[in-house]
């Protein structure tokens, strides 16, 4: 197969891009919360082998790990094809997303300060994306 017929699928196209960008921020998102939840379960203990060991064997920690291994993929995928001036901004997208899962999912009080601050950083991507040349 050539790379002119390679380049033509899904994934590089402006569909592929969006999912890939949905990806991201999924899998940054969740790995954060997923390690909020195993953080709470683990409580307070000493920095030992013991509390390492409990660590290690968390479903929230290890559902951490693979989130973030795969936003690490991701991650490299959207780079690719996107200028890192751009990307970079963009992926502040997963503020906005732990902040909704906390509240939605973790029952966390957000001040309005913090909503003020998602509008913020909504309106700096959309600036940042209106000045990137396609």
């Amino acid at each position: 197969m050539n790379t002119q017929m390679m380049n033509t699928g899904w994934l590089h196209g402006r569909f592929g891009t969006v999912v890939l960008w949905a990806l991201l921020i999924c899998t940054e998102s969740a790995g954060q919360l997923f390690t909020k939840v195993a953080g709470n379960q683990l409580g307070q203990m000493d920095f030992n082998w013991q509390w390492l060991g409990e660590v290690a064997r968390n479903p929230g920690i290890l559902a951490a790990i693979a989130c973030y291994i795969g936003a690490f993929f991701v991650w490299m995928l959207i780079l690719r094809r996107s200028s890192l001036s751009l990307a970079f901004p963009l992926s502040s997208l997963v503020f906005v997303v732990v902040l909704l899962g906390s509240w939605l999912g973790l029952g966390e009080h957000i001040s309005p300060l913090h909503w003020v601050g998602v509008a913020v950083i909504i309106g700096g991507i959309a600036l940042l994306a209106e000045g990137e040349e396609n």
